[in-house]
């Protein structure tokens, strides 16, 4: 991938790797497949399209927004 479509995005996968959280335990918490999951810490999905109860899981496990 050339560019990051969604910064957001690849922010929660920082922030998930350091706070040391597997991706596939986050996937699962928020109701996601890992491969979604990953595509979204590439950047390459927005965040903000997912739905509700992900959403609040990974800004409450992050202790981040999804902006």
């Amino acid at each position: 991938m050339d560019t990051v479509t969604f910064p957001g995005g690849v922010k929660l996968g920082a922030r998930r790797r350091l706070l040391g959280i597997p991706l596939a335990q986050l996937a699962r918490d928020a109701a996601l497949q890992p491969e979604l999951l990953r595509r979204l810490e590439a950047g390459e999905f927005d965040p903000r399209s997912l739905h509700r109860l992900a959403r609040q899981v990974l800004s409450r496990t992050l202790d981040t927004t999804l902006d």
